[in-house]
Parts: structure tokens; sequence; C-alpha cells
């Protein structure tokens, strides 16, 4: 299954009509009017990458792009444009900058290919290490219970409580509680918190964020329950947290946390 990509985009309409049709259904778009707007929604919104055309207003604009790389130099920028004379003696400055996909419209925009490019993104390879430490208990769990838990530490934004995973896996919280039990998987709860704190951890690689940002692109109601829930899972403050290395060696902590034995039968 295909992971979920927040996408953010600045571009002109038609480039913003092919995206979104290359994405289908799969992956959520959200497309932005100007470079002060995208700055802003990079530090309040999911964002999983950029996708923007430097010629949006007509004229390549590479300083506005180095200042977005400059505040994010994690956050994956895709420039999406069309070939001209004039993008060609940019592309050297582009790569400068750090750009390493560009994408040609009628040249290499076909939907199998964009695709196939969001999903290797970064903050998908975090959350593809928790499953696959989780892949023992979701083999065993039912196809609707195993997309719903895939899709929470793909976007778990999307899921602002117990009930919303329940409603995904297409069960009540009852049977959902005892489903996990079954295959061996902690509460709903610890699932949803530590989705939240794998993709915390991604977002806190990136210097260009506050921690007022992080909880925002989170979706929690204020900074101390963050604070408050970071405690509970990993015994340190956000900022300590944040300050940790080995990303890789925390969400196998996480995820070993989340795995135990089953103690019954649905």
């Amino acid at each position: 299954m295909a992971p979920t990509v927040d996408v953010l985009a600045r571009l002109p309409a038609p480039l913003a009509s092919h995206l979104r049709i290359a994405l289908e259904d799969e992956h959520a778009l959200t497309v932005v009017d100007g470079w002060g707007e995208l700055a802003g929604a990079v530090r309040s919104r999911p964002t999983d990458v950029v996708i923007l055309d430097p010629r949006v207003d007509g004229t390549i604009e590479t300083d506005e792009v180095r200042k977005l790389i400059t505040r994010h130099p994690t956050l994956p920028v895709v420039v999406y444009t069309l070939l001209t004379p004039e993008l060609l003696r940019a592309t050297v400055e582009l790569a400068d900058l750090g750009i390493r996909h560009l994408i040609l419209r009628g040249f290499d925009d076909e939907p199998r290919r964009v695709r196939e490019l969001l999903e290797r993104l970064p903050a998908q390879q975090l959350s593809d290490l928790a499953l696959q430490g989780l892949a023992p208990q979701l083999d065993a769990a039912p196809p609707m219970l195993r997309r719903a838990i895939t899709r929470l530490f793909d976007a778990p934004h999307a899921f602002r409580n117990v009930e919303d995973l329940a409603q995904a896996a297409g069960m009540t919280r009852r049977n959902l509680d005892r489903w996990l039990d079954r295959i061996g998987l902690a509460s709903a709860r610890m699932l949803i918190l530590a989705a939240r704190l794998i993709r915390a951890v991604h977002y806190m690689r990136d210097p260009g964020y506050l921690l007022d940002d992080i909880t925002k692109k989170l979706g929690y109601g204020s900074a101390r329950l963050f604070a408050r829930q970071v405690r509970a899972a990993t015994g340190l403050t956000p900022t300590m947290l944040r300050e940790r290395g080995e990303p890789e060696q925390l969400i196998r902590e996480l995820t070993a946390q989340l795995s135990r034995q089953g103690s019954g039968n649905v």
C-alpha cells in the first residue's frame, strides 16, 4: 500500500491541475497562491514535500527558492516546470541551491513516476521503519485494520483520536481494542501517540521549525499537551528529544514498546 504524502505546491493552474490528476486520491495536495503563503503553510501545515515552479509569476525566482531551502534545509523541494531556454540557463543555479528533483511538463511527469518519486521521501522512510518493526503484528490483522494503521503512521495528523482509527478500520471501538490485543499491539491511544512522535522526530530534524510549528503541524491543541505526551512516551522534553541523535534508534525503541503478546481471541 502506497504511503500518504502531504504535498504543498506553488504552481500555475495548468501544472497544479496535472499534478492533482497524477496524485489521484492517494496523496493530499494543497496549492497556495504566493511565496509568503507558501512559507507560512510550510510552518503550519503537515508537509512532506514542496513542489513548485520557480517561474510561476513569469520569471524564474531563484531567490525565493533559496529562501525556502535556507529556512528548511531538510524539506524536500521538487521543481515542476516547463522546458524553456530560461530554465536551461537556471538549471545549474537551481542545482547549487540543492534542488535534486526536476520534473518537466510533458517529458517526465507521467503520473506513476511522480507518485514513485514522492513515495521515496524522508518522512515516509521513517514511517516505513516503524511499520517494518510492526510487520509481524500487522500481518495478522484484518486488511482494513492493517490499512488503517499504515495510514496512521503515514499521516498521523489525520487521526484526531481513537474513534478516527476505529472508523478507518471499519470497527467499533470495542472491536478495535480486542483486535489490537489479539494481534499483540499496544492500545490504539499508544499507536496514535507513537505515530505522532515519529513524525515529530522527522520535523525536528529541520532547524526551520519551531516547536510551536511542530505542535500545529501534528494537530495538537497546545504545546503543553505535546510536551506532556513526549515525556510520557520517551521520558524526554521536546527540546531534549530534538537534541537527541539517531532517530532510527528512537523509532526502533518506540515500535518495540508497541509490540506485546496478545492475550485473547476475538
